[in-house]
């Protein structure tokens, strides 16, 4: 089985910390049991893989538990420890954008259906959309939170559920925790 290459790019120069940038560009590939660093504007948040796909195009990272243990000002240095009660990201590799994401999942309002409403009666087309279907907008909602906000019902007709991807900026194999202090 020949393997696919995944080569993240990032454009340089754009913004961000020219260090985040240039890691951002790289090839490397999730491992369980090794480390994960999502890059961000200048800062970098220490992650664990603990799940891959067969194929390689999926993952799950656990955030680990930093403290850091520097001497002050410009001296990052973190200790790191598992936690299984941390946050997970479910990541996959877009091979069209070249990019790995956050894929996570919502129920909305149909789009096409909250389109056609807001292009029919614009300002307050929810309240109507609700009206005719019986409805007020706590009952479509449930009483349970996910990291991204309060979900709605599946509601037949009404509602659906939606897969999100979210890019992100990584690089597998590093596990690093940093705060640039000139911030």
């Amino acid at each position: 089985m020949k393997t696919q290459t995944k080569t993240q790019t990032r454009k340089i120069g754009v913004a961000g910390g020219f260090i985040n940038q240039m890691m951002g560009n790289n090839t490397t590939t999730p491992v369980v049991g090794a480390g994960a660093t999502i890059l961000m504007y200048s800062d970098r948040d220490a992650y664990e893989v603990i799940e891959v796909s067969n194929d390689g195009n999926s993952c799950v990272i656990r955030e680990m538990d930093t403290t850091f243990v520097g001497s002050g000002y410009g001296d990052e240095r973190y200790t790191y420890k598992s936690n299984p009660e941390n946050h997970t990201k479910n990541l996959e590799w877009n091979s069209k954008k070249q990019k790995w994401g956050e894929v996570y999942f919502t129920t909305e309002i149909i789009k096409s259906l909250a389109k056609s409403y807001d292009k029919k009666y614009g300002y307050g087309w929810l309240d109507i959309l609700l009206e005719e279907n019986g409805l007020t907008y706590d009952e479509m909602r449930t009483s349970e939170y996910d990291f991204h906000g309060k979900q709605l019902k599946l509601i037949d007709g009404l509602t659906k559920q939606y897969k999100n991807f979210n890019p992100i900026s990584i690089i597998f194999g590093v596990m690093e925790q940093y705060r640039d202090p000139s911030f």
